[in-house]
């Protein structure tokens, strides 16, 4: 079992996720080793969910641009790792190290919520109405 830091799945809704990139942040969190390193290539997370080459790129791209998954290497040489913030440790004591260690360099790298489309609705001129 690993510990995280995060109660993520709670804020799944707020990060606008397709169903493909849960999918695929499902499967890097089971095969994840302690740290968050996921040692499995997209054509390997592919092979598990049958979602095919482009919505695989798709998914991975927006779970790298919401910071949830960092990429490192280029090319087709990509390794994936899980924020830290969001990854599993062996024990708490290794989570709490990882973090006091992320805390030295300004932090894990942010995880990105988007923002309105557009600005909330404005308050009306009535009060609240109670509907029967």
């Amino acid at each position: 079992m690993l510990f995280n830091t995060t109660g993520l799945l709670g804020m799944l809704h707020q990060l606008q996720l397709t169903p493909t990139a849960v999918d695929v942040l499902s499967v890097m969190v089971k095969h994840q080793e302690a740290g968050g390193y996921v040692g499995m290539k997209q054509s390997e997370i592919d092979e598990i969910l049958g979602v095919g080459q482009g919505s695989m790129s798709r998914a991975m791209a927006l779970l790298v641009e919401r910071g949830i998954v960092l990429r490192s290497g280029g090319g087709r040489g990509h390794r994936y790792a899980l924020n830290p913030a969001v990854a599993g440790y062996e024990s708490q004591s290794e989570l709490e190290k990882e973090m006091t260690q992320q805390l030295t360099v300004g932090g894990p790298p942010p995880i990105r919520v988007p923002g309105y489309a557009k600005r909330p609705p404005k308050p009306g001129k009535g009060g609240l109405h109670a509907v029967a």
